[in-house]
C-alpha cells in the first residue's frame, strides 16, 4: 500500500479507474476521499460508475485515452481485462488494487498490487499519499484534462440533438437525459444502443448502473430491472434494450405486470444485430444472420402481457412519450425505431 501511495502522489499525470468491486465493497466514500485528497482524475468502470459523482470535478468519462498519456495508473476493484487493455497503459506504471491475493493478474506484473479490503487500501493510500513528501501538483494535468472532457461533451450535441429521420441512436438519449433523475437506477442490456447509453448516460449515486458486464451476457435486464423495482420502490426504473437483447427475455414483463412493478423499458430498434451487422459489414463486406424484423412492435407485446406501450418514429415524439411512459405507473415500453445505418462508432484501441 506504501509503493502505491507513493507512485500516486509522486506522479506528475495520474488516473485512477473505479470498478465494479468499490461498489461492491461499499467504498465509495473511501475512494472519494483518496481522489480528493490526491487531486486524481477518475474514471469508471462497469458497476463502479456513479461511486463518485458523474459531476464531481475529478470524474472523467469521455477522455478515456487519457490512460494512455498518463504515467501512473490506478486501477480499483476491476480486472486489468480487454476494457482496460489487460493493463498496458502506454509508458505509464500500474497499481492494481484488489480485494483478495488471488485476484492479482497472472499476465502482467502491476508496479504495485495491494489486496485485502478495498476501502482500508484507499483510506490508507490517501493518508499516506498526503503527507509523502514528493508530492506532485496534479492541477496541470487535471486542467488539460477538463478541457478535453468538455470539448468533447459538446461535440455530442450534434448527436444528442439530430432530427433525421430514422431516428439517431443518441438522439433518444438527448431526451432521457434531462428526464432522469438523480438516483434513477438504469438497467443495460443490449450492444450498441446499449454502448450509447455507456457514453452519454451519467451516474450520480453508487448503485444506480447495471449492465450486462464484460461477457455481455444479453438478457438480463427485465430480471435486473425486477431486482432494481423491488429493492429501489421509490426510484425511477428505466431499462434500455436493444431489440435483438429484448428477444432474451421479453416475456418476463408478465413479471412486472403481475407483481405490479412499473419500470420504464426503452427499446432502440433498428431491425439488427447491430453489434455484429456492421462489424461484418467492415471486415467482410457481408453480413449473415444480422438481420431482425423491422419495425417490430414490441409494445403490442407489452400491452398484450397487461402493460403499456407505443412505438415512436419521430425524434420530436421520443421524449412526450418517455413522460408518459415515467408518469405510468406500470410496466411502459417505448419502441423507437431507429436508423439501422447507424453504427456505434468503435476502434481496435480496447482502452
Amino acid at each position: 500500500m506504501a509503493a502505491a501511495a507513493t507512485l500516486l502522489a509522486t506522479a506528475e499525470r495520474p488516473a485512477l479507474v473505479a470498478g465494479s468491486d468499490v461498489w461492491w465493497e461499499g467504498a465509495w466514500d473511501a475512494l472519494r476521499q483518496l481522489v480528493e485528497s490526491l487531486r486524481v482524475p477518475t474514471f469508471a468502470n462497469g458497476l463502479g460508475r456513479g461511486c463518485l459523482p458523474a459531476d464531481h470535478e475529478l470524474a472523467f468519462s469521455r477522455t478515456r485515452r487519457a490512460l494512455k498519456e498518463a504515467d501512473v495508473v490506478v486501477v480499483v476493484g476491476t480486472p486489468l481485462d480487454f476494457r482496460l487493455s489487460f493493463g498496458s497503459f502506454g509508458s505509464a506504471q500500474v497499481v492494481h488494487v484488489v480485494d483478495s491475493a488471488d485476484r492479482r493478474p497472472g499476465h502482467v506484473q502491476p508496479a504495485a498490487c495491494p489486496a485485502g479490503d478495498i476501502a482500508t487500501i484507499l483510506a490508507g493510500m490517501a493518508e499516506r499519499g498526503a503527507a509523502d513528501p514528493g508530492r506532485r501538483d496534479h492541477e496541470p494535468w487535471i486542467s488539460r484534462l477538463r478541457d478535453q472532457e468538455l470539448a468533447a461533451r459538446e461535440a455530442e450535441r450534434p448527436e444528442l440533438e439530430a432530427a433525421g429521420d430514422p431516428v439517431h441512436p443518441a438522439r433518444v438519449y438527448g431526451e432521457l437525459r434531462p428526464r432522469l433523475d438523480r438516483d434513477a437506477v438504469v438497467v443495460c442490456d443490449g450492444g450498441d444502443f446499449v454502448s450509447y447509453a455507456g457514453r452519454l448516460i451519467d451516474s450520480y449515486e453508487p448503485g444506480c448502473w447495471m449492465d450486462p458486464g464484460p461477457y455481455g451476457c444479453l438478457g438480463t435486464g427485465l430480471g435486473y430491472a425486477v431486482a432494481a423495482r423491488v429493492c429501489r420502490p421509490d426510484r425511477q426504473v428505466v431499462l434500455l434494450l436493444g431489440d435483438g437483447a429484448l428477444g432474451f427475455s421479453a416475456m418476463d414483463v408478465d413479471t412486472l405486470v403481475r407483481h405490479r412493478l412499473p419500470v420504464t423499458m426503452v427499446v432502440g430498434n433498428n431491425g439488427i444485430w447491430g453489434l455484429e451487422k456492421h462489424p461484418m459489414r467492415a471486415l467482410y463486406g457481408y453480413d449473415v444472420a444480422a438481420d431482425l424484423q423491422a419495425g417490430c412492435r414490441y409494445d403490442d407485446v407489452v400491452r398484450a402481457l397487461g402493460g403499456a406501450g407505443e412505438t415512436v418514429e419521430a425524434p420530436e415524439d421520443i421524449g412526450p412519450a418517455l413522460d408518459r411512459a415515467l408518469a405510468s405507473g406500470v410496466p411502459y415500453l417505448v419502441n423507437v425505431l431507429t436508423d439501422p445505418a447507424v453504427a456505434y462508432p468503435r476502434s481496435s484501441n480496447l482502452a
